[in-house]
């Protein structure tokens, strides 16, 4: 009986796991975290180029001005569709970052930032992030999908 309560508990805890889709085998993301300070969630994200070439003009899109492409929904049901995205050392969050290079080996950091999270959200059930990238044919009809993120919180 013990053996099938572990056993059981070890599924449930499998399904949980964050999934991410990027949609190419050479484009590889991993959360780093996920953490909220009020209304506001924080995701770092580091994105790798594992083919043997580098890629020119790759694009993150965020949402809100460009009327919610990339958006988040929350284990409670809301929906976020004003993303911000912050690559790598930049200042400042925007809603497009373009003309990046992603060398192949060399891990970008991206930072996704919600607000208005509600907080009571444990988990971030979907992220639809737009990443724009010709070599790899993904883009606006084939965007990067991370699923079930737990949110740290304080």
């Amino acid at each position: 009986m013990v053996a099938m309560f572990a056993f059981g508990w070890q599924n449930v805890r499998a399904q949980d796991a964050i999934k991410i889709v990027t949609n190419h085998p050479d484009f590889k993301i991993k959360v780093k975290r996920c953490a909220a300070s009020g209304k506001t969630v924080v995701l770092d994200l580091i994105l790798t180029n594992e083919g043997v070439s580098d890629v020119e003009g790759l694009e993150v899109v965020g949402g809100g001005a460009f009327g919610g492409i990339s958006e988040a929904y929350d284990d409670e049901g809301n929906i976020y569709p004003d993303v911000h995205v912050k690559v790598a050392n930049n200042r400042e969050y925007t809603n497009l970052s373009q003309g990046l290079n992603i060398p192949t080996g060399v891990p970008m950091k991206v930072s996704v930032r919600l607000d208005g999270v509600a907080n009571s959200a444990e988990s971030i059930a979907r992220l639809k992030l737009i990443i724009v990238c010709h070599a790899w044919g993904i883009g606006y009809e084939k965007p990067v999908r991370i699923s079930n993120i737990p949110i740290s919180r304080n």
